[in-house]
């Protein structure tokens, strides 16, 4: 009511405009939809068929951007006196040393992403279904995967995960593949769901997590076409996971070690991938897979029966 005693109109909002009520606990569906056919639409949209997903530590540098970093350091410390300032910088400085090693991974990430975006773009010209660089979207091996293939001037995909501490996705990722879920559950759908093909560099536990999932899948036929894995640095993975043992107690068989590909540079790598392209291409497998999803995802619920409605 106005100051002279006359009513006035009542403001409205749509529910699906308002963000209150999307916020809400009850409006949880609602999230999840979105971030199930948002990307699925705009993945169509932009004609991006397949993917490779490339993971690893996000701790990595590339080894110019890692020297100069620990130049800084050393700088930063010179010119400080106080010595819990000092030992600070000195505890950065020293796991800068020691991620020195881990550095190489950045530049197979990048070279990787740069010869598959070169490929890819190549397959484009030709009119043939497309398979991009997607990574989780943040620092380190992610960046540079994202960064090769960026170079290469072709599409690159990031699924970030809302990681406060990574801020935004990295400037390697194009506009039409940067997506960022608030629902973990739906990321790994997505990054699983056009997955062609995954290559995990030294990492922590989600890298780790990349990989488990990818394998648990395919172990238990969920993902029913074939799907190359690759470790890349053999290495550091035969250290970091002991496989002969697993086997020589019964917990994995050598079907389960054959899923793995063990690979030491970019180059074998890449040409691993595109194998598995091309013989999926030749035997018709990749069309069926395509139609398969596409019926699933866009399925309709069928309609329960009386005894299960009660």
């Amino acid at each position: 009511m106005s100051g002279n005693g006359e009513l006035k109109n009542v403001p409205t909002i749509k529910a699906y405009k308002n963000p209150d009520f999307l916020g809400l606990p009850t409006s949880r569906h609602v999230r999840i939809m979105c971030e199930l056919y948002e990307p699925m639409q705009r993945l169509d949209q932009h004609n991006i068929d397949n993917y490779f997903i490339i993971v690893g530590s996000h701790l990595v540098m590339h080894p110019e951007d890692r020297a100069k970093h620990m130049s800084d350091l050393e700088q930063q410390i010179k010119k400080l006196t106080a010595e819990e300032e000092v030992e600070a910088l000195r505890a950065k400085l020293r796991f800068s040393q020691k991620m020195q090693a881990m550095d190489k991974y950045y530049v197979m990430a990048m070279e990787l992403g740069k010869k598959l975006g070169e490929w890819n773009r190549q397959r484009a010209a030709k009119g043939l279904p497309s398979y991009h660089v997607s990574t989780g979207g943040g620092p380190g091996i992610m960046e540079a995967a994202n960064r090769g293939a960026y170079e290469a001037g072709d599409k690159t995909l990031g699924f970030g995960a809302s990681r406060p501490e990574w801020g935004s996705l990295n400037k390697y990722v194009s506009e039409e593949g940067a997506f960022e879920f608030h629902y973990f559950f739906m990321r790994k759908f997505w990054m699983a769901y056009k997955c062609m093909g995954l290559v995990v560099c030294p990492g922590g536990f989600g890298s780790l997590d990349e990989l488990f999932e990818l394998l648990v899948l395919l172990q238990t036929k969920k993902i029913s076409h074939p799907l190359p894995i690759i470790l890349l640095g053999e290495e550091h993975w035969k250290k970091t996971i002991n496989f002969n043992y697993l086997m020589e107690c019964g917990m994995l068989t050598q079907s389960h070690i054959d899923m793995l590909a063990f690979k030491d540079n970019a180059e074998d790598a890449f040409q691993y991938l595109i194998e598995s392209v091309r013989k999926a291409e030749e035997s018709g497998e990749t069309e069926q897979v395509e139609t398969a999803k596409r019926r699933r995802l866009e399925a309709k619920p069928s309609t329960p029966s009386k005894k299960e409605r009660s």
